[in-house]
């Protein structure tokens, strides 16, 4: 049966067969608010009565799993918060920060985006998940929505004709720019401005192209003219916006990629998530929208 969450409107197909005994809500992958799951579509036939283990059978409160006997969360659950004590009420509050010596050795939750320890999440594939997450994941797949919000990576070609027409633009703007000053200081002859206006046009590129990446890359577009020609944007590993540092970082670190022979462009055509050296020094992607 097809269910669809009234509150964030993501839909989904639910195979009956999978479906829980007992089971009468459920909570969203997406927003993780839970609501009730429609009745069964089946003819009733006649049922031997329910054991006294089936009948203690019930919904988890928290993830929306089944509880067996007389407890107040499902056995993941209660573990997630055992780990997490003065957290609040709520298993599924986020830890602490990590040590900057463990940062290394985090990851961060496909269903939730918290940061967690790797060794503290279940990996499904490329997919990492934090314990507390787990049974909301595994209904995910039952459902065949396990996919939902997966990164498709924009390669090598495309991002070449995106920067291409990037490149065009600021060419225009940079000419524009350099022809103004020279003209200011042209009836100067002196050595000594030519070098001020030289170093003006350097800082004056520099700070265009900061402007550029920060309005379009951390703004609403998400994605530089050229790359919004192309259909493509700019996120962080778990496909949220970037944040204006970042794009900052992202422009410098551009400079490298360019600087090598343009190797770190190139790496981007045998990279698995197709990353360029600059998305790997700031934990970027490119994906199509």
């Amino acid at each position: 049966m097809t269910i669809t969450c009234p509150h964030c409107g993501l839909s989904g197909q639910l195979d009956d067969s999978k479906r829980p005994a007992g089971a009468t809500s459920i909570n969203c992958p997406r927003c993780k608010q839970s609501f009730p799951l429609p009745p069964l579509e089946s003819v009733a036939l006649p049922t031997a009565p329910p054991t006294p283990e089936a009948a203690s059978l019930r919904p988890c409160p928290s993830c929306g799993g089944i509880i067996e006997g007389s407890g107040g969360l499902c056995n993941a659950c209660e573990a997630a918060r055992s780990r997490q004590p003065g957290q609040g009420n709520g298993i599924n509050t986020l830890p602490p920060p990590l040590p900057a010596t463990e940062e290394r050795n985090s990851g961060v939750c496909t269903v939730c985006k918290g940061h967690f320890a790797q060794s503290e999440m279940v990996r499904f594939g490329n997919k990492l998940v934090c314990a507390s997450c787990k049974p909301t994941y595994v209904q995910m797949l039952a459902m065949g929505m396990g996919t939902i919000g997966d990164l498709r990576y924009a390669g090598f070609w495309i991002r070449f004709g995106a920067k291409c027409i990037d490149g065009l633009i600021l060419w225009v703007v940079n000419f524009a720019t350099t022809m103004a000053t020279t003209f200011l200081i042209a009836s100067n002859n002196s050595p000594q401005m030519a070098i001020v206006a030289g170093i003006m046009n350097v800082c004056i590129q520099i700070g265009i192209g900061i402007g550029y990446n920060i309005y379009f890359l951390s703004g609403k577009y998400q994605a530089t003219p050229g790359k919004l020609a192309c259909g493509l944007k700019v996120v962080t590993a778990d496909g949220d916006k970037i944040s204006a540092g970042r794009a900052v970082g992202r422009y410098f670190a551009e400079m490298l990629s360019g600087m090598i022979l343009l190797i770190g462009y190139i790496m981007a055509a045998f990279d698995d998530e197709k990353r360029t050296l600059h998305d790997r020094i700031c934990n970027t992607r490119v994906v199509f929208k």
